[in-house]
């Protein structure tokens, strides 16, 4: 490792993203992961969890804008939305956006992701003291057991997974997600590389369809992520076409309040690579 560089090998494999390390901002350790910040004169500040990259100043909303706006535009009039992870609080920033949320429930394992993130993410952060948001320090799995017909959109943003984030990759979590989902309600996740990971994209889209007959692969940049390129899967209650039947008004309106979302991107999200269509 060149000294003063942060290198990260994703998955072991022949590439990685490196950067230099301007200033380490903060260091610490929960129960459940390490938690850096670094700064870089390009990308902002850089979180780190177990010494992998979750997010940066520079590149996040790439990421969030797709995991949230998708969904939530194929939901008539949202009200209630779930976000399992993202402690850091992109996604309830994004999910904020649309005028006909009255409440985003937070659920995030790790407290102290939150913390860090008020602190050295601001941006982010600052949303999750809105009035409408509501954050709940538990696993999401735990949270969710019990409940029926509780929210319009749930939206999984898990680490990898491993460690802690495992659990929200199986069959019997996304029951518990469908569950919990009111009639025309669907859910969003993030789903890795395909890429990096076609194994496990097909194995998670495989999981999900357990619990819902409609999911489908979408996929969006993420630069800092291995690959470049990142898939998610939407499921839907309903049985609607995520690339054709979704609330366009209101998609135009958000495209308004973002960087990289809009009409185009979200049709072109559906339009997958041959590898991946003989992959399923």
């Amino acid at each position: 490792m060149k000294k003063g560089w942060f290198i990260e090998d994703f998955e072991g494999q022949a590439g990685g993203l490196s950067f230099k390390i301007d200033e380490v901002l903060y260091e610490g350790g929960s129960q459940y992961q390490t938690i850096k910040i670094l700064k870089n004169s390009f990308f902002g500040n850089v979180m780190l969890l177990d010494d992998i990259v979750m997010l940066t100043e520079k590149d996040e909303f790439f990421y969030h804008e797709m995991l949230i706006h998708i969904p939530m535009t194929c939901v008539d009039n949202p009200r209630n939305v779930l976000i399992i992870g993202g402690g850091d609080g992109g996604s309830v920033r994004e999910a904020l956006k649309h005028e006909s949320v009255e409440q985003v429930v937070l659920c995030e394992i790790d407290k102290m992701v939150i913390d860090v993130a008020k602190r050295y993410f601001p941006a982010l952060g600052s949303c999750l003291d809105d009035k409408r948001v509501d954050v709940v320090v538990a696993d999401g799995t735990e949270y969710i057991k019990d409940m029926k017909s509780e929210f319009d959109c749930i939206c999984i943003d898990s680490t990898d997974p491993i460690g802690p984030g495992e659990v929200l990759f199986t069959p019997k979590f996304y029951s518990m997600v469908r569950l919990a989902l009111r009639p025309g309600g669907c859910m969003s996740a993030q789903t890795e590389s395909p890429a990096w990971s076609l194994e496990d994209v097909i194995k998670i889209r495989g999981n999900i369809k357990k619990a819902f007959s409609n999911a489908h692969i979408y996929l969006g940049p993420t630069p800092c992520y291995p690959s470049g390129l990142w898939s998610f899967i939407i499921a839907l209650t309903s049985d609607k076409d995520p690339a054709k039947d979704f609330d366009e008004l209101r998609a135009s309106r958000i495209a308004s309040l973002c960087k990289w979302y809009n009409t185009d991107t979200h049709r072109a999200a559906f339009c997958l690579p041959n590898f991946i269509k003989e992959a399923m």
